[in-house]
C-alpha cells in the first residue's frame, strides 16, 4: 500500500510539473506594468534589460517562432506610440525583407488591456542564401494606467500552426501589473 501511495505521489507530482507556469513582469527592470502567464513546459523564456523573449520548446521548422515584448521608455512622451511602433517595425525589417503588411489593423481589449495588431509577412534570409517565408504580426498594448508596450512575432508557417493555440493562451494571459 505504502508502494502504490509513493508511485501515485510520484507520479502526481510530474504531471504538475508538466502544467507548470511561471508568471514574468514586464519590464523586468524598475516598475513592472504588465504580468504574463507562460507555460515553462512548451516556451524558453529571457527576460532580462527591459526585453522579454520566447520561443518553444521544440526543434526543426516547429521551431522557427519568436516572440519579443517590451516597454515604452518614456510612454508620458507626446509621441510615445509612435516610437515604440516604430521601434516594433525596426525590429521586424532588420530581420525580415520584402515584407508586405495587411492594409487592416485590428484591435481587441483583453484584461484591461487595449490592443492594435498589423499582421504581415516577410522573407527570412538564411545563411545559405536562401528564403523562407515568415508571418509576423506587431502588437502595441495600451493599459488602463496608460502604459505603452510592443509585442512581436515572427514565424515560419509551420511553426505557426503548431504554436498559435498556446501562443494566443500567452497573449491573453496579458495583464496589468498588480
Amino acid at each position: 500500500m505504502k508502494k502504490l501511495l509513493l508511485i501515485l505521489s510520484i507520479f502526481l507530482f510530474s504531471a504538475t510539473l508538466g502544467f507548470s507556469q511561471k508568471t514574468y513582469k514586464i519590464p523586468d527592470n524598475g516598475k513592472a506594468q504588465v504580468e504574463i502567464s507562460v507555460p515553462t513546459d512548451k516556451w524558453t523564456v529571457t527576460n532580462d534589460d527591459g526585453l522579454f523573449s520566447m520561443v518553444p520548446n521544440d526543434t526543426g521548422e516547429s521551431a522557427r517562432l519568436v516572440t519579443m515584448m517590451w516597454a515604452s521608455a518614456d510612454p508620458n512622451a507626446e509621441d510615445a506610440i509612435d516610437v515604440i511602433a516604430d521601434e516594433a517595425f525596426k525590429v521586424i525589417e532588420s530581420l525580415l525583407e520584402d515584407i508586405t503588411w495587411a492594409e487592416d489593423v485590428s484591435d481587441f481589449e483583453s484584461n484591461g488591456i487595449n490592443f492594435v495588431a498589423n499582421d504581415g509577412y516577410g522573407y527570412y534570409v538564411n545563411e545559405d542564401g536562401t528564403r523562407d517565408q515568415m508571418s509576423t504580426t506587431i502588437m502595441l498594448m495600451i493599459t488602463d494606467n496608460e502604459d505603452i508596450l510592443t509585442l512581436v512575432f515572427f514565424s515560419t508557417g509551420d511553426a505557426y500552426d503548431k504554436w498559435q493555440d498556446s501562443l494566443l493562451e500567452v497573449i491573453l494571459s496579458i495583464k496589468p501589473a498588480k
